[in-house]
């Protein structure tokens, strides 16, 4: 521990040895301070491997960690959330903070730390029921305060076995949300598993999820099957896009949230099931339930903690950070070498991304890929790729006309250049001139 004052450091040692999560302390030029017990638990190194090494000479592919949030708060000199993996295997997830001195200068970054390794899996499914329920291993990067907030929330939930829905468009990342809850719930060593409600004919939806009995209709197994209900005992069940779940099932769905019964298709015994259900929808459910095709009931049930995702426009600070993590990734993948220019860099961080996150992960996928110099850093390159114009619009207009909404939107809500500036990352003068610009191009004033 770094020495203090006016706190007997004796009792500063027991909180910082003693405290749920994991503590990484570094100082402003990325040096390792301190780890604290817990995070020696979680990552298999000692404080005495760690404590004085920078971090800059121990991230990185075949080295000790494959990311690091402080490194990124150094860069962008605010708060980052992130996971990322050890070369012991663990999976973590750290929040990381920096405190500032007088000069506006980072003087310590302060990261908490969950890890999010699954120990094991107690159940196994049949060839059926096997398809997508695979953990792939994906990373969270955000430095969204939203987004953070988010991931707070759904932290602070996960020792519960609350309901929750998470909402928002496709792409933003439910998916990954839901199995974050699930990494830090008591529920972790047991099945995640995960239907999707929209992809599954509604004839075999019901037997997916509850199971039937031998000779319960035709073409059926005959010696019957269980569901996902009863393989996800003890774990978590998400149902993706549950706005498509079937009216017919959904009283029967109720009954699982209410009782934790649940009949298999043919069946007249009632099956008991211990799961925690997790529900994620892009659609409107209580639009839904107003047009009757949700039940109101039902819809409470699910919406007992709500978690709204925002779609990436609205966190356009994370875009340059998922571009970078992306690029690695493909690059690593497929043994390429690629880059984007500055230029490129903020022309796809200031596109819509209806898509959200997937789209944008498509897109470097395919930039990395097609693109034939090592430098990416032309339009042309990103309409190769399959970013391509609509209609007789060029890349370059449409881009323009998205800086522009963009711009106009944030000094709405925000009303000063100096908030607009570092809400999207950019300098004052900058935010300014570009403002200026605007205003002269469609008539405004002041």
């Amino acid at each position: 521990m770094p020495h203090s004052t006016g706190i007997d450091k004796e009792l500063l040692e027991l909180v910082f040895d003693n405290v749920e999560n994991g503590i990484y302390l570094v100082d402003g030029q990325g040096v390792t301070i301190a780890v604290n017990r817990k995070f020696e638990e979680m990552s298999g190194f000692t404080n005495a491997e760690l404590a004085g090494r920078s971090l800059y000479d121990m991230v990185g592919p075949d080295n000790l960690f494959s990311g690091s949030a402080s490194l990124l708060i150094l860069e962008r000199k605010v708060p980052v959330t992130a996971t990322y993996s050890t070369k012991t295997g663990r999976k973590l997830l750290v929040k990381g903070k920096p405190i500032f001195d007088g000069q506006g200068k980072i003087r310590y970054i302060i990261n908490t730390i969950w890890d999010l390794t699954v120990v094991q899996y107690s159940k196994t499914i049949d060839a059926d029921t096997a398809r997508g329920q695979m953990l792939v291993e994906q990373d969270i990067i955000t430095a969204s305060e939203r987004m953070a907030n988010v991931i707070d929330l759904a932290l602070r939930v996960a020792k519960t076995d609350s309901t929750i829905l998470f909402s928002g468009e496709s792409g933003v990342g439910k998916g990954q949300l839901a199995k974050l809850v699930h990494r830090t719930s008591e529920r972790k060593s047991q099945p995640f598993l995960q239907i999707n409600c929209a992809a599954i004919p509604e004839n075999l939806l019901e037997a997916e999820l509850f199971g039937y009995e031998p000779g319960s209709f035709t073409g059926a197994d005959r010696k019957g099957k269980s569901g996902l209900l009863q393989h996800a005992h003890g774990g978590t069940l998400l149902l993706d896009e549950i706005g498509d779940f079937p009216l017919h099932l959904q009283a029967k769905l109720l009954t699982v949230l209410q009782d934790q019964t649940f009949f298999k298709i043919g069946g007249r015994e009632a099956q008991r099931v211990d799961v925690r259900l997790i529900a994620a929808s892009n659609r409107d459910l209580a639009a839904l339930v107003a047009t009757g095709r949700f039940r109101e009931d039902l819809y409470y049930r699910l919406n007992v903690v709500p978690i709204h995702l925002p779609p990436l426009r609205e966190r356009r600070e994370d875009i340059p950070l998922l571009l970078n993590y992306f690029i690695d990734h493909y690059n690593r993948k497929y043994h390429r070498y690629k880059r984007l220019s500055p230029q490129v860099m903020q022309q796809l961080s200031m596109l819509p991304w209806k898509g959200n996150i997937r789209e944008l992960e498509n897109t470097v996928e395919r930039l990395i890929v097609t693109s034939k110099s090592d430098l990416i850093d032309s339009l042309v390159e990103l309409q190769t790729a399959g970013v391509a114009p609509s209609g007789d619009r060029s890349l370059t207009d449409m881009v323009q006309t998205y800086e522009q909404e963009i711009l106009l939107d944030a000094l709405r809500r925000l009303g000063t250049t100096r908030k607009v500036a570092k809400a999207l990352g950019i300098s004052q003068p900058t935010a300014t001139r570009k403002l200026k610009a605007l205003r002269q191009h469609i008539g405004l004033t002041g």
